[in-house]
């Protein structure tokens, strides 16, 4: 399983190199990689200068590759991607929503975990939301299964791996049969 995890691992984060800025972590954790979103719209009248409005979204995406998650891993990174990346939030009136996101891929999960995976949740207003929010989602995919878990704000999050991930496996069985 380390190798289909590791194949989905790097077929991942090509797939966010389109819309994401990555940042390789190469340290002994298993966070391999943070992807970095940023978008800002607005709208002006004739000039730039003469702006109606504008509104800036971020997300912070970490990566994680693990053979086992438990609720003391998930909680670790949680807290380690809060640590990160609640600092990068800059609130201001233009600054719409955050998110910090944790993708876990492993190879077993147990029961436990995804009820308190479920349960999880951290969600800030700034300024009386006039300044934004953040919100933290986690998604945990079990690469023996495809199933994919979430707490309720990474459900988003959930249907965007959803069709990935079962490709992905379905590549990656048919290979193995070929190479059989």
């Amino acid at each position: 399983m380390l190798e289909l995890r590791n194949q989905l691992a790097t077929s991942l984060l090509e797939a966010y190199t389109a819309n994401f800025d990555i940042t390789p972590i190469t340290d002994d954790t298993s966070l391999f990689a943070r992807c970095d979103y940023h978008s800002r719209d607005a709208q002006y009248v004739l000039i730039r200068k003469a702006e109606l409005w504008a509104s800036e979204n971020h997300e912070y995406l970490y990566l994680h590759n693990l053979s086992t998650a438990n609720i003391s891993v998930v909680n670790k990174i949680m807290q380690d991607t809060l640590t990160d990346g609640e600092p990068r939030i800059i609130p201001h009136a233009q600054h719409m929503f955050t998110h910090l996101s944790a993708v876990i891929l492993c190879d077993q999960i147990d029961s436990d975990t995804i009820a308190h995976l479920k349960s999880m949740k951290k969600h800030r207003s700034f300024w009386l939301s006039l300044h934004g929010w953040m919100e933290f989602k986690i998604a945990v995919v079990d690469v023996t299964t495809g199933q994919i878990f979430t707490n309720r704000a990474g459900k988003q999050l959930a249907a965007d791996l959803n069709s990935f991930v079962t490709k992905e496996l379905k590549l990656f069985y048919k290979r193995e049969e070929n190479t059989k």
